[in-house]
């Protein structure tokens, strides 16, 4: 595209703006008060020629602290993406996914249907003993913070690290992370596979389990 081209095209919003009495906006594009009522004035033909004709009247510029902010978020909205459409395949419950990115339990169906994953019914199991033991040792390792009982539930990349190595769905994960972090706390049940977790309360605590506190 040419610069008399996009001189053109700027001209053009500037007067699409002035005539929807967007006055912000047409003075952010770089123009006075008064060029935009001269431009207001002006035929298309005197549009075009002022665009074409003699030196450029309009230079483009790069913001580049704007555009790398631009870049970051849109960095941050993929890796976001990403981290939701792994974490349902690692086997997330909806509790868990509201609780971290705000999703809802259609948005997780909806995802777990356009990421051809199998939608599972039943709550979800504990590991055997000796699995848990070493899923244990293994968070001693990844989790940066792994007995803070604030901040090691919420380490989901973590967690996420723990479920991929161990084959134990995230939400049974999160599950033990919370119960080694917390082993004097009573522990709600076990999520479904595709269900919120039900609120803790006197019917469904657990008061036992197997909690590795000093191994």
């Amino acid at each position: 595209m040419s610069m008399r081209t996009l001189t053109h095209a700027l001209l053009a919003q500037a007067i699409g703006y002035v005539r929807e009495g967007n006055m912000r906006r047409a003075r952010a594009l770089g123009f006075s008060d008064d060029e935009l009522r001269e431009l207001r004035r002006m035929s298309a033909t005197d549009l075009a020629s002022l665009a074409s004709d003699g030196p450029a009247v309009c230079r483009l510029s790069v913001d580049h602290e704007m555009l790398l902010a631009i870049m970051r978020r849109l960095t941050q909205d993929h890796d976001r993406e990403l981290q939701i459409d792994r974490c349902l395949a690692l086997g997330a419950s909806v509790q868990m996914m509201g609780d971290f990115f705000g999703l809802t339990g259609n948005d997780c169906s909806t995802r777990r249907s356009l990421l051809g994953l199998e939608t599972r019914q039943g709550r979800l199991a504990m590991p055997v003993e000796e699995d848990e033991h070493d899923a244990w040792h293994r968070w001693q390792q990844i989790a940066q913070e792994p007995q803070d009982p604030q901040r090691a539930p919420e380490d989901i990349r973590g967690m996420m690290v723990l479920a991929e190595e161990t084959g134990i769905p995230l939400a049974v994960v999160w599950h033990l992370v919370k119960a080694w972090t917390s082993p004097d706390e009573p522990l709600s049940e076990l999520p479904h596979h595709d269900e919120p977790e039900e609120d803790e309360s006197e019917d469904n605590q657990l008061t036992g389990g197997r909690v590795w506190a000093a191994m």
